[in-house]
């Protein structure tokens, strides 16, 4: 396996606990749920997760304090399960054949019950050959997964003399930038397909889910709810199903000789993201609003390339 697919791997079987050449088959919306191969790995997953502190340290430290990841709000508040769950992960690996099994039913009217995807998105079919890993999340019930996710601070701490206060910085930076505080997003997820293709060392999501949330930048003074979904616009004429999705694919590889013979860095392309975006009740200075502000059909492809300094 090469670097990606390893990882790839890796982080699916981790998961658990918490919850010869051929001809290319190209997989698109219709039969992405339709292929079939032979018998690979499929977990059941059902989870909450609570992390009291992610630091990351450069000199100083980016600081995420409070993160929690369970069900979402209003569906608990509804009577549902407090955890992350109802979620089953398929993973496959490619024979000659060139097929993998995704495990449930094609993404249409078919998939998901009343939800529907819209055909404004601009999805990027994958081609699957001998040795590419295939990762699918679907919903056991076959209704969309929610999810909720909290964050109670992410600030900014000063460079540390020695490790003591990691696990407690901000406590121990009481001054410091508040960047983000009281983030709160709740949504539910549709399909997500994840294809390691292990001839070209790279790794594509393909991801359908919607979202609501608020959050508040204390460093701008500034609140404001959100949301994404894709209701409006061309999504109208072309949705089927009553819940909306935005689309998000990501392809994520390595830039070979990026700088000079041997020098790599990493390549992330956005081919697309698609939804429409809800910024509401927005305040800044006190607690008197200024409006909302509405983007319909936001329709984004970017390429980056990553690498230290």
């Amino acid at each position: 396996m090469k670097g990606l697919k390893k990882i790839a791997l890796v982080t699916a079987i981790a998961a658990a606990p918490f919850a010869a050449q051929a001809e290319l088959t190209a997989l698109n919306d219709v039969s992405m749920g339709d292929v079939t191969g032979q018998a690979g790995v499929t977990i059941d997953l059902s989870a909450n997760v609570s992390i009291k502190e992610i630091a990351y340290e450069d000199k100083g430290f980016l600081v995420i304090d409070g993160m929690t990841l369970g069900g979402n709000r209003g569906v608990i508040a509804a009577g549902g399960a407090a955890a992350l769950d109802d979620i089953r992960l398929t993973i496959d690996v490619a024979g000659t054949d060139a097929t993998a099994d995704l495990g449930t039913a094609a993404r249409g009217a078919t998939y998901l019950g009343a939800a529907g995807f819209s055909t404004d998105v601009n999805e990027v079919s994958q081609n699957i050959s001998d040795g590419d890993l295939v990762i699918g999340l679907r919903s056991q019930s076959g209704q969309p997964v929610d999810f909720g996710l909290a964050i109670g601070a992410v600030s900014l701490a000063k460079e540390q003399g020695n490790t003591a206060n990691i696990g407690n910085l901000s406590a121990s930076n009481p001054d410091s930038t508040v960047l983000v505080s009281e983030l709160y997003i709740d949504g539910f997820l549709g399909p997500i397909d994840v294809v390691v293709q292990e001839e070209s060392n790279s790794m594509n999501i393909n991801a359908y889910f919607n979202a609501t949330g608020e959050l508040t930048l204390p460093f701008m003074g500034t609140s404001m709810g959100f949301e994404l979904h894709n209701r409006r616009g061309d999504a109208v004429a072309n949705a089927t199903g009553t819940m909306s999705f935005a689309h998000a694919q990501v392809d994520i590889s390595v830039a070979e000789d990026y700088f000079a013979a041997g020098e790599d860095a990493l390549a992330v392309n956005v081919q697309d993201f698609s939804g429409d975006l809800d910024l509401t009740n927005i305040t800044m200075g006190n607690d008197k609003s200024i409006g909302s502000l509405y983007m319909t059909d936001l329709s984004v492809t970017a390429e980056t390339v990553i690498y230290g300094h």
